[in-house]
């Protein structure tokens, strides 16, 4: 029997597991996939691309009563805890570039990511093993909306060759290594000397500032160009996004959650409108695992959680009703939806995996504690 049992492995998953064993609950995590953040950007947005005000934001989710900023200000203190912390805040979203040289509005961001200025010297550096970042391509569309931007370009090598075309996740691992930081960062001082580069005030790099090491590789860009970096999250896997699944991971592990991965959940017990315990399968193998409280962090429609038929959508989990907009019509007392799986209102926005599923994580233990709390005073009346 465990307190909780969370369904999924992305961002809102993970986060709800170590939220839960803060709160000193017995978690298992039951997944069958990594989960849809390895696929982010690893940015936390309130509306991807927009510049939308926070309480206007708050308005038009219908979240104005619920303590949404201490939710956000619970994750930095975790996530700093676990060293990669984030900047920013909610209330001023800031422009980042991305690989395709567009600017995206964002709340909150990792130290590897720098805002972008209206005006200055920039360079772009792309490596010739790397092909989905082109220091050209992304310049043309960045001098677009930073007209008054001095930016130029360059391209050096990572100095390991393959068979296969190198990602930047690739890069990242390359670059953790002290040796191949030290050939890299050579190459980029030359060409800044060569091409006469005087006064830059930041360098644009693709995703790839180490990934186990990344704050020695960070903070030695910074030292030995003298001026701020910045990563420019692009195609995945996006460095960004590993570093930050692995150390949520981590910490849920370290902390005691249990796994059960490679796991698929096929069904479900209800009595009197409390699910009792999940129905699972792994490897040829039917189980049980009984919980009170099940949170379904699945993603929705953008992690499988939620199905398009020609019937209208079908929930994949606990095989329950749900409505055209996804959310189910008749749901468990102890049960306690996510991000995504909160139905198409909260993906076909674009919001989940940013401000949105960091306060569904906090907001899901708050309903438990209040379930338990409730409960517990029926049973003293009793």
């Amino acid at each position: 029997m465990y307190d909780v049992v969370v369904v999924g492995q992305g961002f809102t998953g993970l986060l709800s597991a170590i939220i839960a064993k803060k709160h000193h609950k017995k978690v298992a995590l039951v997944a069958n996939g990594t989960g849809k953040l390895l696929q982010s950007t690893g940015v936390m947005d309130l509306l991807p691309g927009t510049n939308k005000d926070f309480d206007e934001w708050l308005a038009f989710f219908k979240l104005e009563k619920f303590p949404v900023r201490e939710s956000i200000k619970q994750f930095k203190e975790i996530i700093e805890i676990l060293n990669y912390p984030y900047n920013g805040e909610v209330d001023r979203l800031v422009p980042i570039v991305t690989a395709s040289g567009h600017i995206k509005m964002t709340a909150l961001y990792p130290e590897t990511i720098t805002p972008i200025p209206n005006k200055g010297n920039i360079v772009i550096v792309g490596f010739n093993e790397i092909v989905d970042f082109q220091p050209e391509f992304l310049k043309g569309n960045l001098q677009k909306v930073r007209p008054d931007l001095n930016i130029h370009t360059m391209k050096i090598s990572l100095g390991k060759h393959s068979q296969r075309t190198l990602t930047q996740l690739d890069a990242a691992r390359i670059l953790d290594e002290k040796d191949w930081r030290a050939y890299c960062l050579n190459q980029i001082i030359k060409q800044t000397a060569a091409q006469k580069l005087e006064n830059i005030d930041l360098f644009i790099m693709p995703s790839c500032l180490g990934l186990k090491n990344w704050q020695a590789v960070f903070n030695q860009f910074q030292s030995e160009l003298q001026t701020k970096i910045t990563e420019a999250p692009g195609l995945p896997p996006n460095t960004t996004a590993v570093r930050l699944y692995e150390v949520l991971r981590k910490e849920a592990v370290k902390l005691g959650v249990r796994f059960y991965l490679d796991t698929e959940v096929r069904g479900c017990t209800i009595n009197s409108g409390i699910l009792t315990d999940l129905t699972v399968h792994t490897s040829n193998r039917s189980s049980k695992i009984a919980s009170r409280h099940t949170i379904i962090a699945t993603g929705g429609i953008l992690g499988g959680g939620l199905e398009v038929t020609s019937d209208g959508l079908k929930e994949t989990t606990l095989k329950l009703e749900v409505d055209q907009t996804g959310v189910y019509r008749q749901l468990p007392e102890n049960v306690y939806p996510v991000g995504g799986a909160l139905g198409t209102a909260v993906t076909q926005n674009g919001i989940t995996g940013g401000i949105y599923s960091i306060f569904s994580c906090f907001e899901a233990m708050s309903q438990i504690n209040k379930f338990e709390l409730e409960r517990g005073l029926s049973l003293c009346m009793s």
